[in-house]
């Protein structure tokens, strides 16, 4: 791939190579693949319908598709693989405002000005640096000592930015019609919110105390025209009068995630020969599916615990238990809601203190058979540990 960071091998990591880790993630983020388990512990990529109806899309189009998988869908958490890996999700708006009031194609020199406002944000931006370079928002040059020092491979910073006339110009729309606080999923997740609109009014009282400490930007006085819409209007509609007619019409559709009937099968291990397989109805819900592992394995209901559907201990992408005040809670979401697919591994927490961790594994989903009314434990494999020995 382009652009990989200093010294880097036909061996190397993935996250040494930004545009690499950028489409790894976009490509899952906007549904043109998904990962299936492959030999061992690893995946592979398949390739699904969309991808054929990307394909189909005009330059213009494949481009704000991507755009909006990287602005509503992308976990921008995920996303930052530098060297510090801070989301600059609570400084975008203020680079946003910034770039649309600066001069098209003029330098901006960030390290020589290093204690100005936009250089002490940036410093912190490492990858969305390349990025937003990426999406041609601005060219961007590295810091050239950070090099010479030795520095860590994936600490990246910059000497000058160069605006494009394009970025300056969508800087202004996206920060006036698309708010990255409204339009981001992962993030209206985290803040509590399950099956936000994007675009739409926040509901969860978290996220409406987060958006009051944000200041309101300043139009330039330069500023264009900019339609708001409404909630549920395609992403790209704003951005249509930066096109010729007939250049911009149309995206993918937004996929939501359809209930999958039928009984799953969850493979709840403790250790390689320690499990229990635990059939559950797709009308269940993952308090459900929490209590039938506790209490396969007789511990007792006086902790906390989240699933993270990703594996990923600590990930955003997890549903917490009811006396958490953080999260989606797992009474409110039907395990048939959350678009699962056989192979997926799942992490379950229980007890933050003790850090009990379960590997959930679906091992199938059953459609042709009655669902059980209650969930139940069709395998046991090994001896239950004493949950305080």
């Amino acid at each position: 791939m382009t652009d990989p960071l200093p010294d880097t091998t036909t061996r190397t990591y993935q996250t040494l190579y930004p545009l690499l880790h950028l489409l790894f993630h976009m490509a899952l983020a906007g549904k043109l693949f998904r990962k299936f388990p492959g030999k061992g512990s690893k995946f592979v990529l398949k390739p699904t319908e969309r991808l054929l109806l990307y394909e189909e899309l005009k330059p213009a189009e494949k481009y704000f598709f991507l755009l909006e998988t990287f602005w509503v869908d992308a976990d921008w958490k995920k996303l930052q693989a530098g060297y510090f890996g801070h989301s600059p999700m609570n400084t975008v708006s203020g680079v946003l405002e910034f770039l649309s009031k600066q001069q098209p194609e003029k330098k901006i020199q960030v390290k020589v000005n290093r204690d100005s406002h936009i250089s002490m944000i940036l410093s912190d931006w490492e990858y969305f640096l390349h990025y937003f370079s990426f999406f041609g928002f601005w060219e961007v040059t590295r810091d050239k000592d950070l090099v010479a020092q030795q520095e860590p491979k994936r600490l990246f910073r910059a000497e000058s930015i160069t605006p494009s006339t394009f970025g300056v110009t969508i800087s202004e729309i996206l920060s006036e019609a698309r708010n990255l606080y409204y339009w981001n999923l992962p993030f209206r997740r985290k803040m509590g919110e399950w099956k936000a609109i994007p675009g739409s009014a926040c509901y969860d009282e978290n996220t409406k105390r987060f958006l009051k400490i944000k200041p309101k930007s300043n139009k330039s006085k330069t500023s264009i025209e900019i339609d708001k819409g409404k909630t549920g209007d395609p992403f790209f509609l704003p951005f249509i009068p930066l096109f010729t007619e007939g250049e911009l019409q149309k995206s993918l559709p937004r996929e939501e995630v359809k209930f999958v009937d039928g009984t799953y099968v969850f493979k709840a291990s403790l250790a390689k020969n320690l499990w229990r397989t635990i059939e559950i109805s797709a009308d269940h819900t993952l308090l459900d599916l929490h209590n039938s592992i506790r209490m396969a394995y007789r511990f007792d209901d006086d902790h906390l615990y989240s699933f993270f559907m990703d594996g990923k201990l600590w990930s955003h992408e997890c549903f917490t238990s009811p006396n958490d005040d953080q999260g989606i809670c797992v009474d409110e979401v039907r395990i048939g809601e959350l678009g699962l697919f056989v192979g997926q591994n799942i992490l379950y927490l229980y007890d933050y203190g003790d850090m009990w961790r379960f590997e959930v594994k679906l091992e199938e989903i059953i459609t042709e058979s009655p669902k059980p009314r209650k969930p139940q434990v069709i395998e046991k494999i090994g001896k239950a540990p004493e949950q305080y020995g």
